[in-house]
């Protein structure tokens, strides 16, 4: 909390809300943060942090946004992945825009998000925007 008065942190500290810890274990760490529409995973390989699931090493960052959208962003810092799924149990009504990377999406209950090969993108963000119901 860069600039943050004691009094600010100390206030941040007792609020157990704030921040949701999702996961933090050898396939992943994660966090959401409500009131920011945030929700952040790191994978370190196959695995799901709530709720978002990944088929490989990727970082994820998705906000969600006050007029019904959200944005998606996939980074391969590892420089490894040759094809990813990436899974979000939300209701998705609609894709408004996609990364070249991104071959396939699938709407609905649970969206899906299929990427093609992210190796050779120097681990460069790979974002979608969506509608959410």
């Amino acid at each position: 909390m860069p600039g943050a008065s004691e009094r600010r942190t100390a206030e941040r500290a007792r609020d157990r809300d704030w921040l949701r810890i999702l996961a933090n274990d050898s396939a992943g760490q994660g966090v959401r943060v409500p009131s920011r529409g945030f929700t952040g995973a790191r994978f370190w390989s196959t695995g799901t942090v709530e709720p978002v699931t990944a088929s490989g090493p990727v970082s994820v960052q998705i906000r969600e946004r006050r007029d019904g959208t959200a944005v998606v962003s996939v980074a391969d810092p590892t420089r490894t992945v040759r094809g990813l799924t990436l899974t979000w149990r939300r209701q998705v009504t609609a894709v408004l825009s996609t990364a070249p990377a991104v071959t396939s999406t699938e709407t609905g209950a649970v969206f899906t998000s299929t990427f093609g090969d992210l190796s050779g993108s120097h681990g460069a963000t790979h974002t979608l925007k969506v509608r959410t119901a």
